[in-house]
């Protein structure tokens, strides 16, 4: 049989600690998928290279095309 667990005590500082390491996993993980939607939406554009724009379709493809929905979305 296991014995009980006890929860472990946490100061103030290091749950003040713990909240900003989340808060700066939730800014930069925004910040990260802000800049991969607007490469995606670069990557559709007339001005991005043929390469590109294959390289996008395959990658919203591949994810169900997200993007793409999206920029029918705002289109319409």
């Amino acid at each position: 049989m296991l014995p009980p667990v006890d929860p472990r005590y946490m100061t103030e500082k290091q749950r003040a600690e713990n909240r900003a390491r989340y808060v700066s996993f939730a800014m930069w993980g925004g910040a990260a998928v802000a800049v991969a939607l607007a490469f995606m939406l670069f990557a559709y554009t007339d001005q991005a290279p043929p390469w590109l724009r294959n390289l996008a379709y395959q990658i919203d493809g591949a994810f169900g095309y997200p993007v793409l929905a999206l920029i029918r979305a705002m289109a319409g």
